[in-house]
């Protein structure tokens, strides 16, 4: 998964995200310097010019330095005690996808008919729906 390009922030579920910070929190509630570097690792990954996760492994340009690092279960930073942003953001990411993924996916309703499928397409579509007494005239927005 790519994030941001071009200063746009990245898209999260924000529920999910919000849920799996709050989860690493409670669990290092008695250890501050893992409290603060889960603060940091949230700046890090919703501010960060460009990140990505794939096969456990975050790559992240840091805010601070711009530097690219890639984070896997070998990661050995300078931080003190082995605590440190990369590795409370790769656990971060590693929590976010375990709980995306467990997420069920909502089925498309089904229409009973044709006609109840087609008004049911043409409701969800982008249109602009436009009512002139008894009759209703729809059109594509241009963007």
């Amino acid at each position: 998964m790519t994030p941001q390009t071009k200063g746009k922030a990245m898209i999260l579920n924000t529920s999910i995200w919000q849920a799996v910070i709050d989860e690493a929190k409670a669990k290092a509630s008695n250890s501050p310097e893992w409290l603060r570097a889960i603060d940091r690792a949230v700046v890090e990954i919703e501010k960060s010019r460009y990140w990505s996760f794939a096969d456990g492994v975050l790559t992240i340009q840091s805010t601070t330095s711009s530097k690219l690092y890639r984070i896997g279960t070998d990661h050995a930073c300078d931080a003190r005690n082995g605590v440190c942003k990369h590795r409370a953001a790769r656990r971060l990411m590693v929590l976010y996808y375990a709980a995306l993924q467990a997420q069920p996916v909502a089925a498309a309703p089904v229409a009973s008919s044709a006609m109840a499928q087609r008004e049911a397409e043409r409701n969800a579509a982008v249109l602009v729906r436009r009512y002139e007494g008894k009759r209703s005239y729809y059109g594509a927005i241009e963007i």
